[in-house]
């Protein structure tokens, strides 16, 4: 918990993101198993000690922890929640981070959060509960709407903004997933990184 140190965190696919505990997530069926957060650098203990530090950090001041990202961001748009979730508790950093000038893009899975930042995209899968389902298509503009595909999955029920084949470390099925024209183009490595395509912002 310390304020010397960064918030922030980088990665080759979304520049520099948020990253956050996974006990903050409601994970599906689908979700857990082949979560990308619990296999790759983001499960490493540091990785996790930092993220229940900035999850702290968030709780004591949202507004410094704005500023500190703002400032560590440098320009670039901020990944809200690499790992894990955003609360609903925690949204006042991200009001924080658009007052003082700051950009940011992210995903959730809570409807309690979505309720609170409807800009985030929402995320669903073949294994998402109906009654959440039924709230994205109820709530969640089609330009919001991510879904997660296994291999063994349908293509999304309803119109949808991006698909994303699943993809990890270890879960590394996204050859196993039918091509979708909604495919994620980085996760089809036909651009470089997420700012390349923006589809999600």
């Amino acid at each position: 918990m310390r304020w010397d140190l960064p918030v922030l965190s980088e990665n080759y696919k979304c520049s520099v993101s948020l990253d956050l505990p996974l006990q903050n997530c409601q994970p599906t069926r689908a979700c857990r198993q082949v979560c990308y957060a619990a296999q790759g650098r983001q499960y490493f203990r540091r990785s996790i000690i930092k993220a229940l530090a900035v999850d702290r950090l968030i709780t004591l001041d949202p507004e410094r922890v704005a500023h500190k990202m703002i400032d560590e961001a440098a320009g670039r748009i901020i990944r809200i929640a690499g790992s894990g979730e955003i609360l609903p508790a925690h949204t006042d950093v991200v009001a924080y981070t658009e007052a003082y000038g700051g950009k940011w893009w992210g995903f959730t899975r809570r409807t309690d959060t979505h309720q609170r930042l409807p800009s985030l995209m929402f995320s669903f899968d073949a294994t998402t509960p109906t009654r959440v389902v039924q709230y994205v298509r109820d709530y969640v503009p089609i330009d919001r709407r991510a879904y997660l595909r296994r291999p063994e999955d349908p293509p999304a029920s309803m119109p949808i903004a991006v698909t994303f084949p699943v993809h990890g470390p270890l879960t590394r099925y996204t050859s196993g997933v039918p091509v979708h024209e909604t495919d994620c183009p980085f996760d089809r490595q036909e651009v470089e990184g997420c700012s390349s395509c923006r589809r999600c912002y």
